[in-house]
């Protein structure tokens, strides 16, 4: 398992997920908004007056739903916003939805 930074234009969360979505995070990233949010009927709850409204949190459910439901991805913290990331954390992959 290894660290990655969501957000959605809000404050960014660190969460624990299996290697290979971390290794290919824009891929997974936009494989969600891009397929599965399109494509999808489980995706329907998503749309709103044919507007889609999803987080980094609907793509973590997603992820650990449907992709890595045997080793799912596990929430860390939530960092005080992205202009002050700890070193900790600051080359971590990461997304913003």
């Amino acid at each position: 398992m290894k660290y990655i930074i969501l957000s959605a234009d809000n404050a960014p969360s660190v969460y624990s997920v299996p290697d290979k979505l971390a290794d290919n995070l824009e891929e997974y990233c936009l494989d969600f908004c891009c397929n599965y949010l399109k494509n999808s009927p489980s995706a329907k709850k998503y749309i709103k007056n044919g507007v889609f409204y999803y987080n980094e949190k609907d793509f973590i459910d997603y992820i650990n739903t449907y992709i890595f439901s045997d080793t799912p991805a596990v929430f860390i913290k939530t960092l005080s916003n992205s202009n002050s990331i700890p070193n900790k954390y600051k080359n971590l992959p990461s997304f913003n939805f």
